[in-house]
């Protein structure tokens, strides 16, 4: 199978693919106009020995700037025999980083990526169509821009985008992902006004609903490959993405998106390291080829090949990742998304257990102290800019500060795939202050493996409901927690484990626990938290279970 080569060529950080004798100089510079009058300078790649104008065009929308190192693989797909277009979006063209990346790039007043799909599909060098790739922050226009359905537009290439910035990428559980943010506006927006504007936007409001391609999926009108990988720190916005436009598209996208999600980090395949591991072996190479060759060459060239025929969703059931026996590690497909699994509650016991039966024994309040000096370090999981993947917590779950519950070890491997949540009954003596869940798989040897992880807010839902009675301190509050999704066998002999604590710095923002309104006045305090287990609070984490050993507890195509 070539998908990883094809991914790696074209997609990711290579160069190997372009031939020796060429250096990478476009065959020229356009300024294409936007509807404002704004130009964007656009490099263009022909083809060679091509005849002008017979060719379909590639475009690649980039809030890095067009001159960024040559990691998108333009000169071979120049060389497979098609116009390549690199473009600045308007915040690369803004040295001093007082414009906020992706602002023109969709369905509203300014619509950038549409002006550049009509302008190169009308120009003397293209024959018309237009397909566009790319990931990460090229993955994100791309995603803008399909609402604003330009009819130029064929087909789409997308991997590891945030479907809604808001909910994928900035605010997650209603507290702000420091690291990642940060890293992002000090590639694209290093003004410190911007910093300040983003911070100020702590709810979702009409500013965050024009960059929520989840809600105008029914504009949408192109076929897309959506691709991610389980400790992406988009991985949930990959998954919604495809889930929206495949049931919600319009004409042209409804039931033509692929998904795929494998073993991988935001930056696979640059390395084969998966946080303390290597990438399973077979977790480099899907089942069913839909590299970025073949769907370019069905839609922009019309060529019979199949990819559109291949399943609709892909994904990898991770294992143990040392390489011990289990039945993970290995591909499925799906005809859609969620696939079938029962929703499956473990609770959390006074003896810090998890059971699947609900406990009959007496209630229990295990407190902490969350100290905002002294957060929970982050270790591992799905991250932007911090070390990504898979790695060993038990430093962290040793502290004070972290409650954990454990199973007792599985007698059969346990297959989950789907959305992992939780619910945690949770009183503090401060009106705002985190609960943070960690998920892991405890090996034989002691080890507890990171899987996913979730925050929330208590602050934001108090003040969501500013208007309303607010909870009165050291009230048992219901949390929920979204973990997102993941798929995970837990083999026999391994347990699954949950830890509580306040804090996961600095993958989020930690909270100072004075409100809100106060987070960034310097003021702090400590909280005195606590979660509620038994008795009539039933805290518990739900795993979507699709197998128990050999028996697929759910109804299931043949995997």
């Amino acid at each position: 199978m070539i998908f990883l080569r094809a991914i790696c060529l074209f997609l990711i950080f290579s160069g190997s693919f372009v031939a020796a004798s060429d250096d990478l100089t476009p065959n020229f510079t356009v300024m294409i106009p936007m509807r404002d009058g704004v130009e964007l300078p656009t490099d263009v790649y022909l083809p060679p020995k091509a005849e002008v104008g017979s060719c379909p065009c590639v475009l690649m929308r980039s809030p890095a700037g067009r001159r960024a190192p040559p990691w998108l693989g333009y000169a071979a797909l120049a060389q497979l025999g098609y116009v390549v277009a690199l473009q600045d979006t308007r915040s690369a063209l803004d040295h001093e980083g007082k414009t906020l990346p992706y602002l023109s790039d969709g369905w509203g007043v300014h619509q950038d990526g549409y002006d550049a799909v009509e302008w190169l599909a009308k120009s003397a060098f293209t024959n018309g169509k237009v397909g566009t790739i790319g990931f990460s922050a090229v993955g994100i226009t791309q995603l803008l821009m399909a609402p604003s359905a330009p009819p130029s537009l064929k087909c789409q290439y997308i991997g590891v985008a945030a479907g809604s910035l808001y909910h994928h990428g900035i605010f997650v559980g209603g507290q702000i992902l420091k690291n990642q943010v940060e890293g992002w506006l000090g590639l694209y927006a290093k003004d410190p006004g911007m910093a300040g504007f983003v911070l100020n936007q702590p709810f979702y409001n009409d500013f965050w609903e024009s960059l929520d391609t989840l809600r105008v999926a029914d504009r949408v009108q192109v076929p897309a490959v959506h691709y991610g990988g389980w400790y992406d720190t988009f991985v949930q916005g990959t998954i919604d993405a495809f889930v929206s436009r495949q049931e919600r598209g319009g004409p042209g996208a409804k039931g033509k998106q692929k998904l795929l999600i494998g073993p991988w980090t935001h930056y696979w395949p640059v390395s084969s390291r998966l946080g303390d591991f290597d990438i399973p072996a077979d977790g480099e190479n899907p089942p069913v080829d839909v590299s970025l060759n073949r769907w370019l060459d069905h839609y922009l060239k019309e060529e019979d090949n199949g990819v559109d025929k291949t399943p609709s969703v892909m994904y990898y059931v991770m294992g143990p990742f040392d390489g011990s026996p289990s039945s993970g590690n290995c591909w499925r497909t799906a005809d859609s998304w969620p696939v079938p699994a029962v929703e499956t509650a473990f609770y959390l016991t006074a003896d810090q257990k998890l059971v699947e039966s609900k406990p009959n024994l007496q209630g229990k309040v295990f407190p902490y102290i969350y100290d905002p000096h002294n957060p929970v370090p982050t270790i591992g999981g799905r991250n932007l800019f911090l070390e990504a993947g898979p790695k060993d917590v038990q430093k962290i779950e040793k502290r004070d500060d972290v409650i954990v519950f454990t199973t007792e070890p599985f007698q059969d491997d346990i297959e989950i795939t789907g959305r992992v949540t939780a619910k945690l009954y949770f009183s503090s003596d401060q009106r705002d202050t985190d609960v943070v869940l960690r998920l892991t798989d405890v090996y034989p040897d002691g080890r507890s493996i990171l899987i996913a992880d979730s925050i929330y807010r208590t602050g934001y839902t108090d003040c969501l409901n500013c208007g309303e009675e607010k909870p009165s301190l050291d009230q048992v509050l219901e949390v929920d927690l979204d973990l997102w999704s993941t798929s995970l066998v837990f083999a026999k002999g391994h347990s699954m484990r949950i830890s509580v604590t306040s804090s996961n710095y600095p993958r989020f923002e930690k909270n100072p626990n004075v409100g809100i309104i106060g987070s960034h006045s310097g003021n702090f305090a400590i909280a005195k938290n606590n979660v509620h287990v038994g008795g009539e609070n039933l805290s518990h984490i739900t795993i979507p279970v699709v197998r128990r050993g050999q028996k697929w507890v759910a109804e299931k195509e043949n995997p």
